[in-house]
């Protein structure tokens, strides 16, 4: 029997699954290189309809808080770098760069003749206005402290930028890799002002066409684009389906080619079908309960334990993902490889409801204590929410469920307005993007109000560190310190599965799980 592509993606699959526990953003390249190779000679043409879990709010990279906003930047914006199917930095819009040896100047030469949908060239000064615009404190972007390091950007050249640090910065090429890296026109900024989000420009392989809220954005082909012969497609169309069983009866029913994640009830299913190709990114998405550590009741740090012995992660794993995730007791990824530390399940939170029990004894509730859970209005996140409150239920802990549409929750999350809610992450390409963001008391997603002294001072030691074993002990220590605070409810690392219909070839795979369209293309 001849090896069919069909074929050789479905081992990968089930070896993905199988040794979950190992290297897996190295499993995850494997299957870039399988999907990344052409199976035939592109065709141009074609309208390619994504359905997506989510909302938006902007279009305006500073500015975005949801995942599907991120999702749509890669086709209206190119970032400064690139990452690969093997999780590094590439070139982007920097074509070659140089770093001095003490780190702390950078030099970007980027791609000559490229402009922006707008007309705009997309030069040095162009470069130089977006971290700049990300710098402003009148901008409001939450970016800023991630580019804080930067003390002067300077233009040297037609297509030559200087950026001068404060301090040695190990993760900043990473954040260039996404939401301070997106550019954006400077002529489109000066003419819609604070409604650029609703007209974006860009240098990405489609330009901005229309956008009906709640039901649809459209993208189409940039003639210019300054990657040379693509895109192929005309035109791409985003859908926010939130409903996982209407998006799947749409794919099914052939009115979407590609939906962004398959239920993990219907993951076999899908696989299994011939009229589709699956994708299965092992580990890469984190549900996780965020609690509000400067509020009541979690403002107290044995309740917050309490609820963390509480919770059943066998049992999730089971009953809502049908096996397609592993428990989580910490706060690292396996994606991360060296930086995970399979040890921490030692000193973590396994289910234990006498611990529990008596941490709540211990935090002054021995009769358990109420608080409202809030959750995205989705039947995915309600089946885990109602297990999770009957899980708590056991100990005497109450939660009262409350269901928020994405943009209102996360206005809520933002504003830090609750007392609990679940949310997710997904990995960045330098573990600073999840670990500083989240729980340095300076981090830009720092919606817990964490704050341990200690962990800031480990984090901001980690930035100017270079990858390799120093850094590895670092970030280890962290993840004890942050697992014995309890700042968030580790719930599960999740397999995600991405499905398209089989005339869709040549989607690139990268472990940051966002969608890119540049070399998609359509049997049509």
């Amino acid at each position: 029997m001849p090896f069919t592509r069909r074929r050789l993606v479905t081992a990968i699959g089930a070896a993905g699954v199988m040794v979950a526990g190992g290297r897996l953003s190295r499993i995850a390249g494997s299957r870039a290189t399988a999907f990344a190779a052409p199976a035939a000679q592109p065709v141009p043409g074609g309208t390619l309809r994504i359905g997506l879990t989510g909302g938006w709010a902007t279009l305006d990279p500073p500015h975005y808080t949801n995942v599907s906003e991120r999702e749509i930047f890669y086709s209206i914006y190119s970032p400064l770098f690139s990452l690969t199917p093997a999780f590094t930095i590439g070139p982007g819009l920097v074509r070659t760069w140089t770093v001095s040896p003490d780190g702390l100047r950078l030099t970007f030469h980027l791609q000559p003749g490229v402009q922006f949908h707008d007309g705009t060239p997309c030069d040095a000064a162009a470069v130089k206005f977006n971290i700049e615009r990300t710098l402003d404190p009148a901008t409001g972007s939450a970016f800023r402290t991630i580019l804080a390091p930067i003390k002067d950007v300077r233009v040297t050249g037609a297509a030559t930028v200087d950026l001068t640090l404060a301090a040695p910065f190990t993760p900043l090429l990473s954040w260039f890799t996404e939401g301070p890296g997106f550019m954006v026109s400077p002529a489109g900024v000066k003419k819609w002002g604070a409604q650029f989000g609703q007209h974006p420009a860009g240098t990405g392989p489609f330009a901005f066409a229309e956008w009906v809220k709640d039901d649809h954005i459209t993208l189409r082909k940039f003639p210019d684009y300054w990657q040379q012969g693509r895109p192929y497609l005309n035109e791409v169309v985003y859908r926010p389906l939130n409903d996982e069983t209407v998006k799947m009866a749409n794919l099914r029913a052939g009115s979407l080619d590609l939906v962004d994640t398959v239920p993990a009830r219907e993951q076999r299913a899908i696989g299994g079908d011939p009229r589709f190709k699956t994708i299965i990114f092992p580990g890469t998405r984190w549900p996780m309960i965020r609690l509000n550590n400067a509020l009541p009741p979690f403002n107290n740090k044995a309740l917050r334990q309490a609820v963390s012995y509480a919770v059943n992660r066998l049992q999730i794993v089971t009953a809502i993902y049908f096996g397609q995730a592993r428990p989580a007791y910490g706060p690292i990824s396996p994606v991360y490889r060296d930086y995970y530390d399979p040890s921490i399940t030692r000193v973590s939170y396994r289910h234990d409801p006498q611990k529990a029990r008596a941490k709540l004894a211990d935090g002054g509730r021995p009769n358990g204590f109420t608080f409202t859970l809030e959750i995205y209005a989705s039947p995915e996140q309600t089946r885990l929410a109602e297990l999770i409150k009957a899980q708590l239920a056991e100990v005497g802990i109450t939660a009262n469920i409350q269901s928020y549409e994405l943009t209102t929750l996360q206005a809520r999350i933002t504003g830090k307005r609750y007392e609990a809610v679940i949310g997710s992450w997904t990995p960045r390409p330098d573990i600073d993007g999840t670990m500083y963001n989240h729980f340095s008391s300076r981090g830009n997603v720092n919606s817990m109000t964490y704050r341990n002294d200690e962990v800031d001072r480990l984090l901001e030691q980690s930035r100017a560190i270079p990858n390799g074993p120093g850094r590895v002990r670092v970030y280890r220590d962290i993840q004890r310190l942050v697992v014995d605070d309890a700042p968030w409810v580790f719930l599960v690392f999740e397999n995600l599965m991405t499905a398209t219909r089989k005339e869709v070839h040549d989607l690139p795979v990268v472990p940051d799980t966002m969608l890119r369209f540049g070399a998609v293309w359509m049997q049509v």
